[in-house]
């Protein structure tokens, strides 16, 4: 019966994904499932039968859940009534939240808040379920505007959020309590409980203490949380089975000790974990273990027998069928896969004596189970993230956990007891943090294999099933040939990028700046021309959000990273502005780059960036590079243009790279202006191209008329940020190239732009239609 409520639960799987993805590939994946469920049943037609039913089921269950949950609104709205009904952030002057309008649609807000006495009213009045009237302007979310980045349009339609409330105003005079009900009281318990942590805990224990009691990682520096993730250890942050096993336990044979009988400690423990589900945010891996322990006391109550592997089968179908869209979430994908894992693997693990090595084994099983998961999303897997796994499951579940708990209540109780106990747990995870810290730069800290092909991933998901059937097996053969074959898939998929054949360039939008990739066909250089940066100005303390965005470490890494890149050959740095190196130091700090170039005559503009320092720091050859450079790969032919001489203007000292590929002539204007311009057309009197990267974004003072008249380019390409405050591009140089009939292609219209190609021809690609 467990096998038939898995493969049930697979099949519950495809048909909430069809609803999403219907396509021809899709149903040859259901097909090749009803294959293999026809062979192993022995073409059983009620196996089948049961099989289909399902799969239309959940189809339906989904279609209805997205009819259900349409929008009512048409944009034009510009006066609510919200219900804050879940946890609000405030991020420095931004207040974010999700909130509920009177026709019960959730919408995303966002706040900017005008003053600091504002903001201390909002952080101490402010609670969930109040009530209050707002105005602004509804806005479509953004999808995403690279390949293979974050679609947060995608993200929030999966919670039924179809629209940003930009709020320009909330007449907080004006609110009101909403109705009192269960779940409100508990979620105003957890909120509380949250605010007491951020009062009287350090920084650095608070956040972490959030984070085990009520699931909040809100306040976990991002740096320290990005080395979690790398390490693959984030899962120690986040409430599951561990947090809800150790919780149940201590309730359970707490209660036992005190003479309360065992079937009433069970009705306790029932009674108890909705409400610790709501305590701690509800998120699919808190209500995975909630519902997994209250069906096992459900079972022990009547004395019914149900195996591990059939509870995690129901409680996933009834999760799936309540809220289909969970199954694009993360941790939810994370939690049912490690789990399953590890109940697969309970025999394996319980046939080493030794408790550190049934945790190693423990560790191997859950990172084999993610590494499909992790790669699909993330594109990397830790390999020393197994051994860590081994300090630090115990350490948090055995230690840390439950020192956390007896620290929050008896501070509560005695302040000054509680007040030493919070220092010593400080000092624990300052030292936790700056091991975590420390391991994440080693060399293995995390491998990157770039997003896989459906195809790969389903071949990764087969063979570690097999090998964990396999384990248990007496045949040392047949394991042995679950490893290799695993180890020769990760093989190919790392070296992925050397079997490719295409060239690719792409124009990768990071809103107002310029990042231009150069990837050469069969891995033969990979060049990174700018990386884009965000300019910044001085704001009040109280008014700094907790991350900074960086163009380098929030767009272009993620995507390197997708694109299976492992180093970059040559970071091409064409001035010093913000908007074009800001995003250096992130690239150098966290990618192998082999060489940096920045142009002949502007090393003194280039002393005191922090790119450089980074590259020194490395021990990365900086190179210049003048008029008359060239170099030849792959068929490939690139030539420095510009500089030819010291100049005092930072945009007119810009790098023009001009560069033969894919059958066309290129050239890359940097934010070079008419200056420029003139003295290319002086030098190279016969210079045309194909394709031209506009010059300064598009402003008036690039692409002249004279030119463009000149150069004849048939396509040009225009990086600029959507709504940039400088007007960019210029409208007279959109009329200018549109008069000589070229073809316009903006990052701020179109997202990233590629060129895709193969030997002398190919074609160009945009994200956005």
């Amino acid at each position: 019966m467990p096998t038939h409520i898995l493969f049930l639960a697979v099949s519950a799987t495809l048909g909430v994904a069809a609803h999403s993805s219907f396509q021809v590939t899709f149903i040859l994946y259901i097909l090749l499932f009803f294959c293999f469920l026809f062979y192993r049943f022995n073409g059983q037609l009620n196996i089948l039968l049961m099989n289909g039913v399902v799969l239309l089921v959940f189809y339906m269950a989904a279609y209805l859940s997205d009819m259900y949950h349409q929008t009512g609104y048409t944009g034009e709205e510009s006066s609510f009534e919200i219900t804050f009904s879940n946890q609000p952030s405030v991020d420095g002057n931004l207040l974010k939240a999700a909130v509920t309008t009177s026709t019960k649609e959730i919408l995303q807000l966002r706040y900017t808040i005008p003053s600091e006495m504002e903001k201390k009213a909002i952080e101490t009045n402010l609670q969930i379920g109040l009530i209050c009237p707002a105005t602004g302007a509804l806005l479509e979310p953004e999808q995403n505007r690279n390949e293979n980045s974050f679609n947060y349009k995608l993200y929030l339609q999966q919670q039924h959020i179809y629209w940003i409330l930009k709020a320009n105003s909330i007449v907080w005079a004006d609110c009101r309590a909403g109705k009192k009900s269960i779940v409100t009281t508990f979620q105003q318990v957890r909120q509380a409980g949250i605010t007491y942590v951020n009062v009287h805990f350090p920084p650095e224990a608070g956040s972490f203490v959030n984070a085990l009691l009520f699931g909040d990682q809100t306040y976990i520096d991002e740096e320290v949380l990005t080395n979690y993730q790398r390490l693959g250890i984030v899962h120690l942050l986040a409430i599951s089975g561990l947090h809800v096993s150790f919780l149940t336990g201590l309730l359970f044979y707490g209660g036992i000790r005190i003479g309360i009988t065992r079937e009433k400690m069970m009705m306790v423990i029932l009674v108890c974990l909705p409400m610790y589900a709501i305590l701690s945010g509800a998120a699919p891996s808190v209500l995975r273990a909630c519902c997994m322990a209250m069906l096992f006391f459900l079972l022990l109550l009547w004395k019914k027998k149900v195996s591990a592997s059939g509870t995690i089968g129901v409680v996933y179908l009834l999760l799936l069928f309540i809220q289909p869209s969970m199954l694009y979430n993360i941790g939810f994908q994370l939690s049912f896969a490690v789990t399953l894992a590890i109940i697969m693997s309970l025999t394996i693990v319980q046939s080493y004596p030794h408790k550190t090595m049934q945790l190693l084994i423990v560790s191997i099983v859950c990172q084999l189970a993610a590494v499909p998961i992790l790669l699909y999303h993330f594109y990397e897997v830790s390999v020393l993230g197994v051994l860590l796994n081994v300090l630090y499951v115990p350490l948090y579940s055995a230690f840390l956990l439950p020192f956390s708990l007896v620290a929050f209540f008896t501070h509560l109780i005695f302040p000054s007891i509680g007040q030493l106990m919070i220092a010593l747990l400080d000092q624990i995870f300052l030292l936790c943090n700056e091991l975590a810290a420390y391991i994440s730069r080693l060399p293995l800290a995390s491998i990157v294999f770039g997003k896989p092909f459906p195809i790969i991933m389903l071949l990764l998901v087969f063979v570690i099933i097999s090998l964990l059937i396999q384990w248990e097996s007496v045949s040392l053969f047949k394991k042995k040939i679950s490893i290799v074959v695993l180890v020769c898939i990760l093989f190919f998929q790392y070296h992925i990028q050397k079997l490719n054949p295409y060239g690719e360039v792409v124009f990768i939008d990071i809103g107002q700046g310029d990042a231009i990739l150069i990837k050469l066909p069969f891995n033969r250089g990979n060049y990174l021309i700018d990386t884009g940066g965000a300019i910044t100005f001085p704001v009040a303390d109280w008014q700094k959000k907790r991350k900074t965005y960086n163009t380098g470490e929030d767009v272009i890494l993620p995507f390197l990273k997708s694109k299976g890149i492992h180093e970059i050959d040559k970071l091409i740095l064409t001035h010093p502005d913000a908007d074009h190196i800001g995003g250096a130091a992130e690239i150098i700090e966290h990618f192998n780059v082999k060489e940096v170039v920045i142009g002949e005559g502007g090393e003194r503009m280039y002393r005191d960036k922090e790119c450089i320092k980074w590259a020194l720091a490395k021990h990365i050859p900086i190179s210049t590079v003048k008029r008359g450079d060239n170099w030849s790969v792959a068929g490939a032919q690139f030539y420095i243009l510009h500089p030819y001489q010291k100049d005092k203007d930072v945009n007119e000292s810009s790098i023009v790279l001009a560069a033969k590929m894919g059958g066309l002539t290129w050239l890359l204007m940097g934010d070079a202006g008419e200056v420029t311009e003139q003295e290319l057309l002086r030098a190279l009197p016969g210079l045309r191209v194909d394709i031209l990267k506009a010059g300064h974004h598009g402003s008036k003072t690039s692409s002249s008329k004279g030119f463009l008249e000149k150069v004849q380019p048939k396509v040009a390409i225009i990086s600029a940020g959507k709504g940039n405050r400088y007007g960019h591009p210029h409208q007279q140089v959109i009329e200018e190239m549109e008069a000589l009939h070229v073809t316009i292609l903006r990052t701020d219209k179109k997202g990233a732009i590629s060129y895709k190609y193969r030997h002398e021809s190919g074609t160009f690609q945009t994200v956005l239609p």
